[in-house]
């Protein structure tokens, strides 16, 4: 994605910026880095860490990335200190590990194994904060990993008869298949790509743009299915006709994405499909996943059936987010002001109906009639949040 301006002109003055950096990341920053090494998992509703013995690599990575854009939109300060701490960890943590084999799991704060499995939504998930670790502090180490850990996927994960990755290494012949490690791979993929300026990581990327037009996309209801078969024939009874609006519209903001970096190294009619498909997503999510009625209208339902049908009548606080991005890539998509409109008004409901009176802290999710069904925060969620608001500025800035 672009990066906004960083000159503390006009662009600092922005509401989204100003949420973001003057609030939720300073909140976060002075909360969940653990001094004992990497960052802890989750705040109460008070915003008091919840102290634990284990590191998840994804809340790792994810955080890492959160912190090396926010040092990216100001200029460096805290939020470049709480980025080196990300990647200190990371970087320990690989050496425990022995180093180009791959994530584990979980560790422990000093970086020891716990879970030993490496799954590839985690793999993705470092990727993509390592690329963002590299933008914003030119780290030659950063890149160095990410191609060590995506050619640890080539190697070990990778599908050479059906395409795509398995889900783990060692393989357990995980199924249902999923979607989901693949879309945010695209988004790794694309984040290196725009790191580094290597056309071998846009390559990629459009194997996974292939893999979601073959198999991902179902044209007869323009959405997106999630479980699959070994073969990614779509999985039987109630996995196979799961639809979860908050992958639709992050689909929708990912090929938006890719149509942007790929540029005319598409042809016309490839270009012309890609977008047609983005706003059959983007349909079947406004038209099925949001709630049309109740204390919480127009938030976004956890799932939904292909027909459209209410799978799920609870509301996560990500899908909120993608679908901010969404309306945001069809606003980049078509001009049409009413989209970034929307985002605007999204984002003030999300912080209506979920946050805290702080202002930068979450209840995770609630239920229809808005009932709150946690308690914690998990901090991973953090990257959603973080990256909807980033992407909310981006579009005022150029206004």
């Amino acid at each position: 994605m672009n990066v906004a301006d960083t000159t503390g002109g006009r662009a600092g003055r922005t509401a989204a910026r100003d949420w973001l950096l003057g609030c939720v990341c300073p909140f976060w920053a002075a909360r969940i880095i653990d001094a004992q090494g990497g960052f802890f998992e989750a705040l109460d509703a008070d915003g008091v860490a919840s102290p634990a013995p284990v590191r998840s690599v994804l809340n790792q990575a994810r955080l890492t990335y959160v912190f090396s854009h926010a040092s990216l939109l100001a200029g460096g300060g805290p939020m470049r200190a709480a980025a080196d701490h990300g990647f200190d960890f990371l970087r320990r943590a690989a050496v425990q590990q022995g180093g180009g084999e791959g994530w584990a799991r979980s560790t422990g704060v000093a970086g020891q194994v716990i879970d030993a499995t490496r799954d590839a939504y985690d793999q993705a998930f470092v990727i993509f904060a390592l690329a963002w670790y590299h933008r914003a502090t030119g780290s030659r180490p950063a890149l160095e990993m990410a191609a060590a850990t995506y050619a640890f996927m080539e190697r070990c994960l990778r599908d050479p008869l059906h395409g795509g990755f398995f889900e783990e290494y060692p393989a357990t012949g995980k199924l249902p298949r999923r979607q989901n490690p693949h879309m945010h791979l695209l988004e790794a993929t694309l984040a290196m790509h725009e790191a580094t300026g290597d056309a071998l990581w846009l390559d990629r990327a459009g194997e996974l743009i292939a893999l979601f037009s073959r198999h991902f996309f179902d044209s007869g209801t323009g959405s997106l299915a999630e479980y699959f078969n070994a073969d990614w024939s779509r999985a039987a009874g109630a996995p196979g006709a799961l639809r979860e609006p908050g992958h639709q519209f992050e689909w929708v903001w990912l090929l938006g994405e890719y149509l942007r970096l790929a540029g005319d190294r598409l042809p016309p009619e490839r270009r012309e499909a890609l977008q047609s498909q983005a706003q059959a997503l983007f349909d079947f999510g406004t038209r099925h996943g949001l709630d049309g009625s109740g204390a919480l209208q127009g938030l976004v339902f956890d799932a939904v059936d292909p027909s459209g049908g209410l799978v799920t009548g609870s509301k996560l606080v990500w899908p909120q987010t993608e679908y901010i991005k969404a309306c945001i890539a069809r606003f980049d998509a078509t001009g049409d002001a009413a989209h970034r409109a929307e985002a605007v008004a999204h984002q003030a409901r999300l912080r209506r109906h979920f946050f805290y009176a702080d202002g930068a802290n979450w209840v995770n999710h609630v239920a229809r009639d808005g009932a709150h069904l946690v308690q914690g925060t998990p901090s991973r969620v953090l990257y959603h949040v973080f990256l909807a608001a980033a992407e909310l500025a981006r579009v005022e800035e150029a206004a």
